[in-house]
């Protein structure tokens, strides 16, 4: 299920496909706000310009991912936000839920647009130029292990065994500075993240990108950048310097069934961007649009480093 980041993140890279190339659109924009005497965010931002360069159009977007449908409350408050920044000169609301009726005639009555991001439930009608099978699937292929890896930290380096033997899969690893600043746990959990950056330096090498699907190989990889990052002993801290893993790696394949999605202006028929997007075993979205504007069939991605955002803040969309 998306997640209001990821709502607020595609409705973004949509916007952006809707529109002609010659718009700046940004996420987690700040615009002033007259009344308040402030500059306050809004969740979108459209800037159209002309041929010498001079703004033409700003708009402004609301995104909200609710659960139930936009009641006249929500939409009132938020265009009341809107309508209280003069820069603006189109103003809008996106809904991953709906609206009531009563919140459809006050935005109308605000000249406040609302758009809907809703299920795209029929794949074969919306574009004249291009439709989506009903069984459509995205196919991954990615590098793997086979079974788990030997993992070795500090190779070549002689570690007593009365330390070796106070190491559990749920011993404590934390940073220089003792604040579990590096994201890491326990050992387990590292341990697991260097198994998958190992994938990716693996997967670049030239023996491996050559290996033919299924066919498996012995490999090992030295990773270098834990410095800094310790083992908390019981009366003592083991610095891991490197870490080697040796074990046997193939390149596998899977489908996936991706989520289909319009956005679609309240009142009309024809939606004005269209997705089918899928969620990644490294968590990244991915996905094809298709819009309205251009017969293009472009590619988005969303990285899990943006979807783990709480809040998005000033992203240029390129």
């Amino acid at each position: 299920m998306l997640s209001p980041t990821d709502v607020h993140y595609l409705v973004g890279l949509l916007t952006q496909v809707s529109n002609p190339e010659n718009v700046e659109i940004i996420l987690g924009d700040m615009v002033q706000d007259n009344i308040a005497d402030k500059n306050r965010d809004i969740d979108i931002t459209v800037t159209y310009k002309d041929a010498n360069g001079l703004i033409s159009a700003f708009k402004g977007f609301e995104v909200k991912r609710h659960s139930r449908p936009l009641d006249v409350t929500h939409v009132e408050q938020l265009s009341a936000k809107l309508n209280d920044m003069p820069s603006l000169s189109h103003r809008g609301i996106v809904s991953a839920s709906g609206y009531t009726k009563p919140a459809r005639k006050k935005a109308e009555v605000r000249n406040v647009d609302l758009f809907s991001l809703i299920q795209w439930n029929n794949t074969m009608e919306g574009f004249e130029h291009i439709s989506f099978p009903p069984d459509f699937s995205i196919k991954e292929k990615f590098l793997t292990w086979i079974g788990r890896p030997l993992l070795t930290y500090n190779p070549g380096e002689n570690i007593p065994d009365k330390i070796k033997n106070q190491i559990t899969k749920n011993t404590s690893v934390g940073g220089v500075t003792g604040s579990e600043d590096n994201g890491y746990i326990t050992i387990q959990q590292l341990s697991d993240k260097l198994n998958l950056n190992a994938l990716t330096v693996l997967k670049s090498r030239e023996d491996i990108k050559s290996l033919a699907l299924g066919a498996e190989k012995q490999v090992k990889c030295f990773l270098k950048g834990i410095d800094g990052i310790y083992v908390d002993l019981k009366d003592s801290k083991l610095y891991l310097k490197q870490a080697l893993l040796q074990g046997k790696v193939k390149w596998d394949e899977r489908s996936i069934s991706p989520e289909f999605k319009v956005l679609i202006k309240e009142g009309e028929l024809e939606p004005y961007v269209g997705c089918a997007i899928a969620e990644l075993p490294q968590g990244n979205l991915i996905g094809f649009t298709v819009s309205q504007i251009d017969r293009a069939l472009k590619l988005i991605n969303i990285p899990v480093s943006e979807r783990n955002r709480e809040k998005i803040k000033l992203i240029k969309l390129r």
